[in-house]
C-alpha cells in the first residue's frame, strides 16, 4: 500500500501495518509521520522501541537476531532502521526479503530512509517490504495547501489560525517548515486569548521590534523615503538581520512585477488583488507605485537587491547597512521608465 503524509493519520486510526517504509527528504513531515506510527504502536502494545543506525561496517548478521529473537517478557516490539545514510548490502537485503515473505506478528519494523530511486525500488528486498506494509513517501507540501497545514498544526497546541494569518506565514516561510513550526511554538508560548490574526503572526516574525520588515516594505512601497529610511535604522539598532530586510524587499519587487505585468496584459486591480490575496489597507499604496513603475523597473530594483545580497554574503566589499540606504534613495527617486 502506497499512502502520503496526509492519508498517514486516517489510516493509523483503522490499522497498524507489519512494515512501513517513510520516504522522502522533507525532515519535519518525516519526523512527524514517525511520530504518528511511534504512537500508533504504543497504543496497540508495542511498548519495546528499539531504532538501529548503521555504519560503516555495521554487522548485519545483528540484524537477524534482532528481527527473529524472541524477548525474554514477549513485549511487542518496534525496530526502527535508520536508512537514510547507509543502505543495506547483500547480506542485510537477503534478511529483510525473507523478513517481507514472512513478518513477524510481534513487531512492527519501521524504516527511514531517503528518496527512492530506482535502484532501491528495483531490489528484491523492498519490493518484499513494500508487499507486507505500508510505503510513506514525503512530499514537500505545494504553496496552495501551506495554509491549510500551517492551520492544522497550530490546533494541535489548540491554537486557532484565520485563513489570512495563515496565508502571511505560509508567504513569509517560503516552503520552510521548520520555521513555520518554529512560529507556532513561539506563538503558543504566548498563550493569546484570541484567534491568531495577522498583527500578532508580524509580531512574533519580527521578534518584537518597534518597527517591522513588514513596516519597512509598506513604506518603501508608498514612497515615504524619509520614513523607510527612519525604519530602516530602527531595525538596524533592534538587532534585525539585513538578509531578511532583502528578503523582505526581493519578495515585495517580485510581486509587484508581476502584477505590473498583468496589468499591462488587461487584468483589473481588483482581480490581481483577489488573486494574490493583497489585504485591502496595502492596497492604495500599491495602484500609486504601479501607477508609477513598470515591471522593468521592479526588475531593475531586483539587479540592484542582488548586488546587496552579494555584499552580505561577502562575496563584494562593502556594508549592507549603507547599501540597503542607497537602494531606499534609489527607489524614492527612480522615475518610470
Amino acid at each position: 500500500m502506497k499512502l502520503n503524509y496526509f492519508q498517514l493519520e486516517p489510516h493509523l486510526a483503522k490499522q497498524l501495518a507489519s512494515v512501513y517504509i517513510v520516504c522522502g527528504e522533507e525532515i519535519l513531515l518525516k519526523q512527524d509521520a514517525i511520530h504518528q506510527i511511534r504512537k500508533a504502536a504504543k497504543k496497540a502494545g508495542f511498548n519495546e522501541r528499539i531504532r538501529i543506525t548503521p555504519e560503516a561496517g555495521f554487522d548485519w548478521d545483528q540484524l537477524y537476531s534482532m528481527l527473529y529473537s524472541g524477548t525474554l517478557l514477549a513485549d511487542k516490539r518496534l525496530f526502527e532502521l535508520d536508512f537514510r545514510d547507509v543502505l543495506p548490502n547483500k547480506t542485510a537485503g537477503s534478511i529483510l526479503q525473507g523478513y517481507g515473505d514472512n513478518p513477524a506478528p510481534d513487531i512492527t519494523l519501521l524504516i527511514d530512509i531517503g528518496k527512492i530511486d530506482d535502484k532501491i525500488s528495483r531490489s528484491a528486498w523492498y519490493k518484499s517490504l513494500e508487499k507486507a506494509g505500508v510505503v510513506i513517501t514525503i512530499w514537500p507540501i505545494p504553496r496552495e495547501q501551506l495554509p491549510q497545514w500551517i492551520i492544522n498544526r497550530a490546533k494541535k497546541y489548540k491554537l486557532q489560525f484565520n485563513h489570512d494569518a495563515a496565508n502571511l506565514l505560509a508567504d513569509y516561510i517560503e516552503g520552510n517548515l521548520v520555521a513555520a513550526a518554529q512560529a507556532i511554538e513561539k506563538i503558543y508560548l504566548l498563550q493569546p486569548q484570541k484567534n491568531v490574526d495577522t498583527d500578532l503572526v508580524k509580531t512574533i516574525l519580527t521578534d518584537e521590534s518597534r518597527f517591522s520588515v513588514f513596516d519597512f516594505i509598506e513604506s518603501l512601497v508608498a514612497g515615504d523615503q524619509s520614513r523607510s529610511l527612519h525604519i530602516l535604522e530602527s531595525l538596524r539598532f533592534d538587532g534585525s538581520e539585513p538578509v531578511l530586510i532583502l528578503w523582505g524587499i526581493t519578495r515585495e519587487l517580485r510581486l509587484l512585477a508581476s502584477l505590473a505585468r498583468e496589468l499591462k496584459q488587461g487584468s483589473a486591480f481588483e482581480t490581481l488583488f483577489q488573486k494574490h490575496r493583497i489585504f485591502s489597507r496595502r492596497q492604495p499604496a500599491i495602484r500609486r507605485f504601479l501607477g508609477k513603475f513598470t515591471a522593468e523597473d521592479c526588475w531593475h530594483l531586483l539587479s540592484h537587491a542582488a548586488e546587496i545580497d552579494q555584499i552580505i554574503k561577502g562575496a563584494v566589499t562593502g556594508d549592507a547597512w549603507q547599501a540597503l540606504q542607497l537602494f531606499c534613495l534609489r527607489m524614492g527617486t527612480q522615475t518610470a521608465s
